[in-house]
């Protein structure tokens, strides 16, 4: 998956996103649909006024039933 398509979950407003602070730094895992309407768990921390962004993957299953709630 490519930078840019992950990048698009932050602007769904559905996205439940949640905070984490056990890796040293505030790191946000958030769970959401990118534009090509693929559900993507991307996590993240902002630097400055700026999302850094750490990793992306497919949603699970189970993580899909979440967001689709």
């Amino acid at each position: 998956m490519e930078f840019e398509e992950a990048a698009t979950v932050l602007y769904d407003e559905m996205a439940i996103t949640l905070r984490s602070d056990d890796a040293g730094e505030t790191r946000f895992v958030t769970l959401g649909a990118a534009s090509s309407d693929k559900i993507l768990v991307v996590v993240y921390t902002c630097r400055g006024d700026r999302p850094r962004l750490i990793s992306a993957r497919k949603a699970t299953a189970k993580e899909r039933r979440q967001y689709e709630g």
